[in-house]
Parts: structure tokens; C-alpha cells; sequence
């Protein structure tokens, strides 16, 4: 199979990375850490998101607070790619054209456009708002891959940044950074359900419109066919 450009240069770098992670953390034991954050945060920021603040406010104890950032922006820049392909390609799914003609999805993608850089860049800064959110409408609604992946490398760096500066500059214990990360695990699981929730709300919704339609046209069908006898 011949592979693109972009996968040709995704691959490169991506073993160069892995190399220089895979030596540091072999030749380098003080740096195994920083090694281990690079390949932690690609799952921590795909499809599967594992909370990563609490690991880079610890590592801000340890390391400069831009060498913990890099390490985990450089994992998160790999797991955008690998989301951005996949969505893409399955959003070829002629199963998902339904899904790509729901009023729900044309709104987001008609929203999205107004200000997708700043959307993006926002989102990957601010620790609040559901980052799945928008990896999914990028490349959905046809948003280039690399300015995609400058808006979440100039949101990302400074927040990971500014976590491990919290870890550098307070002296947290591992009792706290614990509890933090349980509170993290919490916000993500009750932001899953609670998204969870809303979308079966509209399914409902949409159900409860498309049976109210049908009655009216059987009604409709009825008077016509009583005003004709």
C-alpha cells in the first residue's frame, strides 16, 4: 500500500521521537520520567483520555517546567495526527452519512466555522470545555490537519506548561496530587455522562417530532379522505 506524504512524514518523526524517548528513558535514568510522559500523553490525549494534569504537576517538582511541557506536547501532536486520519476515514463510512445529515451535526460544523482557529486553540488551553469535542468536528468538517495542529500545540504547550510550573513553584504532596487526580477523573467521567445523557435527550426529542409528523399526516390523510366521500 503506497502511504501518503503526511504519513510518510508522521512515521519519520514519530520513530525519531520514539528513539529518543526509548534512549533517554534506557541511557538516561534521570530523564526516564520526562520518557515515560511523552508516551503517556499519546493515549492520555486520543479517543481514550486518561487524565495527565496531576502527572505534570508532579513531574513540575522534579524537571523545568518547559521540559515537562515538551515532553507531553510532543506526545499529544502524535495523537492528534493518529485522531485526525481516523476520523477522517471514518467519516468516509457511507453508515455515517445519516449522522452528517442530522440538524445536531450540520449546527456544530455551521457554529465551528464561524471561528475554528480560536475554537480549537481555546479549547486546548482551558481545562473545562471537552477537547473530544472538537477533535472530532476539525477534521469532520474539512478543517486543514496542520493549522488543526498549530491551534492545539499553541493551547497545549502553555497549559501543561502552567501545570508543572504549579508543581515547581508549590510544594504539593503526593496525598494532594492523589486527591487531584481523583478529582480529574471524576470531572472527565461525569462529563461523559453528562454528555451521555444530552445526546439521548435528543434522540428522544427528534423521535418525539418524527411520530408528532406521522400523526399529523395520518390526520391530514384522513380529512382528505373523508371530504372525498
Amino acid at each position: 500500500m503506497q502511504l501518503s506524504k503526511g504519513w510518510k512524514v508522521f512515521l519519520g518523526v514519530s520513530a525519531g521521537l520514539f528513539a529518543l524517548a526509548g534512549a533517554a528513558a534506557l541511557l538516561l535514568p534521570e530523564y526516564r520520567n520526562l520518557s515515560l510522559l511523552f508516551f503517556y500523553s499519546i493515549p492520555a490525549n486520543s479517543f481514550v483520555p486518561f487524565p495527565h494534569e496531576p502527572a505534570l504537576v508532579f513531574l513540575g517538582r522534579t524537571y523545568h517546567p518547559l521540559a515537562v511541557a515538551a515532553a507531553a506536547v510532543a506526545g499529544t501532536l502524535i495523537a492528534c495526527f493518529v485522531d485526525y486520519r481516523a476520523i477522517n476515514f471514518a467519516f468516509r463510512n457511507p453508515r455515517i452519512k445519516r449522522t452528517r445529515e442530522s440538524d445536531v451535526y450540520k449546527g456544530a460544523v455551521h457554529n465551528f466555522r464561524k471561528a475554528p482557529f480560536f475554537a480549537i486553540w481555546f479549547a486546548a488551553l482551558v481545562p473545562f470545555i471537552p477537547f473530544y469535542i472538537f477533535r472530532i468536528l476539525s477534521p469532520a468538517s474539512g478543517y486543514p490537519f496542520w493549522r488543526y495542529l498549530v491551534a492545539v500545540f499553541l493551547g497545549r504547550f502553555p497549559r501543561y506548561f502552567l501545570f508543572a510550573l504549579i508543581g515547581n513553584l508549590l510544594n504539593l504532596t503526593n496525598l494532594m496530587l492523589a486527591g487531584g487526580a481523583v478529582f480529574f477523573i471524576c470531572v472527565l467521567l461525569g462529563s461523559r455522562v453528562k454528555a451521555a445523557f444530552a445526546a439521548r435527550h435528543r434522540r428522544a426529542e427528534q423521535s418525539v417530532q418524527i411520530d408528532h409528523f406521522a400523526l399529523d399526516g395520518l390526520a391530514l390523510d384522513e380529512k382528505t379522505a373523508v371530504a372525498s366521500d
